[in-house]
């Protein structure tokens, strides 16, 4: 499922760049903030959201200044109660805040979910990332030009799979084809977030996947790759002009 977010703010009101963990602890006080009478852990590890969404802002300072007294902001997950339980957080604690700017909850709505084929097109909403350990307990963050960049995403689908179904996909079989005009055309495909301090490496590129549709659903409501709690993996299904 996902949900569309909006939130009003002042014109001219400045949002840093690096404001993913702003958003991750928004959702993290909503769900607390509600008396939920279910387990939210697997939830809250199996869901994924978006970048903001000015309708119209200048850069100043590093920071994004709001031309506009209007933000998008979408949430996604395999669990529709999760959801609502953000509604319902967002509801009691009316305003949230990006740093030190205040944003004024709006409304929020559910979105009905796309047909899923076994072919389908993507645009990210949010960098996709696959992180793995390196020596001295640090991370090592994949090229999207790897050779297992696009088979470490489907396993990881695979083990997400098996969470929210307690069962793997009757097929596991899945391709990524990611789109090698877009990333000549743009001089950095990639994109380094700053997580409260933690540097984080992931890609806003197009690409197709063919395979296992169920894989497929997985990853539009769970999120593509690694640290999708963290703002990573969020994509829409992209209509190419096929004229």
């Amino acid at each position: 499922m996902r949900l569309e977010v909006i939130f009003r703010c002042s014109k001219g009101t400045a949002i840093d760049f690096n404001y993913n963990h702003y958003l991750s602890n928004i959702i993290t006080e909503a769900t607390e903030k509600v008396a939920a009478d279910y387990d939210q852990k697997k939830s809250q590890s199996l869901h994924t959201f978006s970048q903001l969404y000015l309708k119209d802002y200048s850069i100043s300072n590093g920071k994004m200044i709001s031309g506009s007294e209007q933000i998008q902001w979408y949430i996604s997950s395999p669990d529709k109660i999760f959801l609502e339980t953000i509604v319902k957080g967002l509801t009691i604690s009316n305003y949230v805040y990006i740093g030190n700017s205040l944003l004024e909850f709006s409304q929020a709505r559910l979105l009905e979910h796309p047909q899923f084929y076994d072919e389908m097109d993507f645009t990210c909403m949010s960098p996709i990332t696959i992180a793995h350990a390196a020596g001295g307990g640090k991370e090592q963050y994949s090229s999207i030009d790897g050779d297992f960049f696009g088979e470490n995403l489907r396993q990881d689908l695979v083990r997400k799979h098996y969470i929210i179904h307690e069962r793997f996909p009757k097929n596991e079989n899945l391709s990524f084809y990611f789109d090698t005009n877009y990333m000549k055309k743009k001089s950095r495909p990639s994109r380094l977030i700053n997580y409260d301090g933690k540097k984080i490496m992931g890609y806003m590129v197009p690409f197709k996947v063919i395979g296992s549709k169920e894989l497929i659903e997985v990853g539009y409501h769970a999120g593509f790759g690694n640290k999708n709690d963290h703002g990573f993996g969020m994509v829409k299904v992209w209509h190419k002009n096929r004229s």
